[in-house]
């Protein structure tokens, strides 16, 4: 499954398509259907595609948050956007998802299980795909031509991703809370954990869920974190999988693998070698090494094992990652001196004394 590296990935391959102003572009981008079948659910329709190619649009971004991608459409002529669907500033509906006559477009894609973002130059390799290198690839469903002359793709065998298109008609620049699609995730794990403010630690602090389950929750504390993201994270960080309480110390040591992790991951896959860290448990955690995985084996020859976490498989060092029991919220005196300091940057209020 695509995790928040190799989006980000996609990302990349999509900003080519972004128009060029400078050198006075105002051709309108082009979708195409690949060939069928096609998805019948979580999918934009013919009429929309169609509206969209008659509409005069051209990309001039694309946003990520999580796992989640947002292309977004304006308009290259001058348009009535009174005109346009009356009500919220976005607005989906079922039979059509735009008039048309929208300034600005969102095209959201959620690559599910098995989705990617390809061009004619590269075809990013998935471990869940076979090693496919033809363009466009098996099972593409949405052809994105730019007037720049790039193209892109969006294929998904399995069909468990999503393309959304939503209309966005206020004047105001776009943010992340104007997106349907990013409203309900929470903070981008790349952002939030390059911060690593005591917010955030605190979050992974003192919670009775096991933690690999609060890093695949999109919505709680972080957004973005998958299962083998997760599994490299949880290895660095020498946690067990099922372990809860987490002390400030274990929360602040994770949010920065986290960060580690991910922005090591984002440079590696865009750049030419596309090739992680040799010790990364990564190269080794896809059951290999014969018997489903019995004889698998870390960088440094230590045993590899697998349970299940978070309703998913994970794969853990157990010589390193050892759980430990605690019944009751762990390094209450950590806690309280994370907030002393916390507090510590906040003005004294002032108190009034009782005159004797």
């Amino acid at each position: 499954m695509p995790e928040l590296p190799e989006v980000e990935h996609y990302r990349q391959i999509l900003l080519s398509l972004v128009s060029n102003e400078s050198k006075g572009q105002k051709q309108s981008v082009h979708l195409d259907f690949g060939p069928p079948p096609l998805p019948t659910k979580r999918f934009l329709a013919e009429r929309t595609l169609r509206l969209i190619n008659e509409g005069d649009y051209e990309i001039t971004d694309v946003l990520r948050k999580g796992k989640v991608l947002c292309v977004v459409l304006k308009k290259t002529t001058e348009t009535d956007t009174a005109a346009a669907k009356e009500g919220d500033i976005f607005t989906i509906t079922e039979e059509a998802d735009i008039s048309g006559k929208e300034a600005t477009i969102l095209i959201s894609l959620h690559m599910g299980m098995t989705g990617r973002i390809s061009s004619p130059n590269h075809i990013p390799k998935l471990e869940s795909l076979s090693e496919e290198c033809s363009y466009p690839p098996p099972h593409t469903h949405l052809i994105i031509n730019s007037p720049n002359g790039q193209q892109a793709c969006f294929s998904d065998p399995r069909r468990f991703g999503s393309v959304f298109v939503h209309s966005y008609d206020s004047q105001n620049d776009i943010g992340e809370e104007h997106i349907p699609a990013f409203q309900e995730l929470a903070p981008d794990a790349l952002t939030s954990a390059k911060d690593s403010d005591l917010d955030i630690v605190t979050k992974f602090a003192n919670q009775k869920k096991v933690i690999k389950a609060i890093l695949l929750d999109q919505r709680q504390v972080m957004s973005g974190i998958g299962n083998w993201v997760a599994d490299e994270v949880l290895y660095r960080s020498r946690l067990h999988p099922d372990q809860s309480f987490l002390t400030i110390s274990e929360a602040s040591t994770l949010v920065s693998e986290i960060h580690y992790v991910l922005s090591t991951a984002v440079t590696c896959l865009n750049g030419e070698e596309e090739q992680l860290p040799e010790q990364w448990l990564f190269h080794r955690r896809w059951r290999g090494g014969g018997s489903n995985g019995a004889n698998s084996k870390d960088f440094n020859g230590k045993k590899i094992s697998f349970v299940k976490s978070g309703g998913r498989s994970s794969a853990i060092v157990p010589s390193l990652q050892k759980k430990v029991a605690r019944k009751v919220i762990a390094a209450d005196s950590e806690t309280a001196s994370c907030e002393k300091k916390k507090s510590a940057t906040k003005p004294r209020a002032s108190v009034k004394r009782r005159k004797t």
